[in-house]
């Protein structure tokens, strides 16, 4: 449990919607076969959606894709360790600032990148969360339906956060 969590969000809502307000992002719409570079938000807490995820990974990077990816977990410490490389991180709460706004240089470095198109396989709305896909500089954010405030500017109806119908989903309509 984390002391004044709600009291901390609400700050950070702030926060971040002034940061919101000096950021610029051109939307641009682009098929799978015609992009360079592409970005990961996953669910690390769910077993399914970290193999999935990972899955997608060497898929895109198969078609000569530069990948970077991030698998969130809402707590301070995971169950099982998690080895992160340079393109693929696993963060924690302690990633993030004591307002759960994005801290840590590999998280920085991910919201700064300008990719192509950014996929979020997560359903979880927790708000540093959400702060990582509202901040990101992505030309495309693609995700599930009903999620991160409605943020995402190509979006899939799907029950529940099932990463293999998203998947499916992105490669009927992005292929």
């Amino acid at each position: 449990m984390i002391l004044f969590r709600k009291q901390r969000e609400i700050a950070g809502r702030f926060f971040l919607k002034r940061k919101l307000k000096k950021i610029n992002r051109i939307v641009e719409l682009k098929k799978i076969n015609e992009i360079d570079s592409a970005g990961i938000f996953f669910d690390a807490s769910s077993e399914e959606c970290r193999k999935e995820a990972k899955s997608f990974i060497k898929r895109l990077k198969s078609k000569n894709i530069q990948t970077w990816s991030v698998g969130y977990f809402d707590t301070e410490k995971p169950d099982e360790n998690f080895i992160s490389d340079k393109n693929l991180y696993f963060s924690t709460l302690k990633d993030f600032s004591f307002f759960f706004l994005p801290k840590s240089d590999e998280l920085k470095e991910f919201i700064n990148r300008k990719v192509d198109i950014l996929f979020v396989f997560s359903d979880n709305d927790a708000f540093p969360a959400k702060a990582v896909i509202k901040m990101s500089l992505a030309h495309l954010k693609v995700g599930i339906t009903d999620t991160f405030d409605n943020v995402m500017d190509l979006t899939f109806e799907i029950n529940g956060n099932e990463p293999k119908k998203l998947i499916e989903q992105i490669e009927n309509y992005l292929e």
